[in-house]
């Protein structure tokens, strides 16, 4: 080992967790492997070899058939060749992508990763539901502004909802919700869901 990677392991600056599980897994000798063959160009005299054998069957149909290039066996021939970088890039990709898709999914059920019903999935539901109540338009206003805060209206105390109107009263957007005599066309908790 290098005196950087000697450093860097001394040193902790990355998950030795996940560098354990990754040397571990079982496909990890098999994307090293690649990795080898496309860092020593191991490959590259046989990609070459291949290369040169199907352009010289190309160029020697392309004699044949008087210049045409637009032919759907020349255009094979032509794609056929394998440019090394992108082939072994794309194959070590896909060997690390399955490697980490698989840790992913082993810890799918630890208390540290991220949780099964998104935050901007709960907010859409709650959303959903504040349009879908059955109650007057301030109060479906009121419920789906609360919504964007995360704030279930009906776990409001009478207590609370009186302070939230009175708040609520302050607000240049909301469309009179409260009457000049301080009454409301809200009713706290009294309004029904609308059935999805």
């Amino acid at each position: 080992m290098s005196d950087a990677s000697i450093d860097i392991l001394r040193t902790g600056k990355f998950n030795h967790r996940l560098l354990s599980e990754l040397i571990c897994h079982k496909d990890f000798q098999r994307f090293m492997l690649d990795a080898e063959i496309y860092v020593d160009r191991i490959a590259d005299m046989r990609v070459n070899d291949m290369n040169a054998v199907l352009e010289a069957v190309r160029q020697m149909a392309l004699m044949k058939n008087g210049g045409e290039e637009n032919d759907l066996h020349l255009r094979t021939l032509e794609v056929a060749q394998i440019r090394e970088d992108e082939y072994f890039g794309r194959l070590i990709a896909d060997d690390l992508k399955g490697i980490l898709r698989d840790i992913r999914s082993e810890h799918r059920p630890d208390t540290m990763t991220a949780d099964e019903v998104s935050f901007a999935e709960n907010i859409q539901n709650q959303l959903q539901d504040a349009m879908n109540f059955e109650g007057s338009s301030e109060e479906r206003q009121i419920r789906s502004f609360l919504a964007t805060f995360g704030i279930d209206y009906d776990k409001l105390s009478k207590e609370q909802f009186v302070s939230l109107i009175e708040i609520l009263k302050l607000s240049k957007y909301l469309k009179s919700p409260i009457s000049q005599r301080g009454k409301t066309t809200m009713t706290h908790g009294k309004g029904k869901r609308k059935k999805r």
